[in-house]
């Protein structure tokens, strides 16, 4: 599709499309070819999702990116300590060609994706299941809990706090870790 008919479609300028567009293809969601933009398959995946549910889109896009130069970049920059959206912003967009809002897209998306966390200050930090990995030595991978350590350790009044749309999103993304962490009986594979 061209820059000018997405332009058109949602109602900004071609110029936001471009710039939007570059950062997309560099991290797999568009492709670009000659008469415009098409979605990769992790596009086409994510903007499924993203319509019914943002959990497992989140889910998709960590598991795709984890361990990309970004996430690298970001969990080198974070290691020593809590970081400002802008200060962060310019330490991944360093040596990048183009304009210096992708450092802010990287860094938003990046959240989105569940590669970083935020402080009650708004500042960037590690996910938590990094920040464990770091301080407890090399053979352990996560918190006490794993992977539901978000889960077991949140307030029970900030579920409470949730509209009802994401908590719904929120089980599911569990539901989904959940499943795939039962080991599978014959009757479970079909054998």
């Amino acid at each position: 599709m061209a820059a000018q008919t997405i332009a058109s479609r949602l109602g900004i300028s071609v110029k936001t499309v471009s710039r939007a567009s570059a950062f997309l293809s560099h991290t797999g969601i568009l492709w670009t070819g000659k008469s415009g933009w098409t979605l990769t398959s992790l596009g086409s995946k994510l903007a499924r999702l993203r319509s019914t549910d943002t959990a497992r889109a989140r889910l998709l896009l960590r598991d795709h990116w984890q361990g990309s130069w970004f996430d690298k970049r970001a969990l080198k920059q974070l290691a020593s300590g809590p970081m400002e959206d802008a200060k962060l912003a310019e330490a991944l967009s360093t040596g990048l060609p183009g304009p210096r809002e992708r450092g802010l897209y990287l860094t938003e998306w990046m959240a989105y994706a569940l590669l970083l966390d935020r402080d009650d200050q708004g500042l960037f930090t590690l996910p938590s299941s990094q920040s464990a990995a770091t301080t407890s030595g090399p053979e352990t991978t996560a918190g006490p809990f794993g992977v539901l350590d978000p889960l077991l350790n949140t307030p029970t009044e900030q579920f409470s706090a949730l509209p009802d749309a994401d908590f719904i999103a929120l089980m599911g993304a569990y539901r989904t870790v959940f499943a795939s962490l039962t080991p599978k009986t014959q009757s479970q594979s079909g054998h």
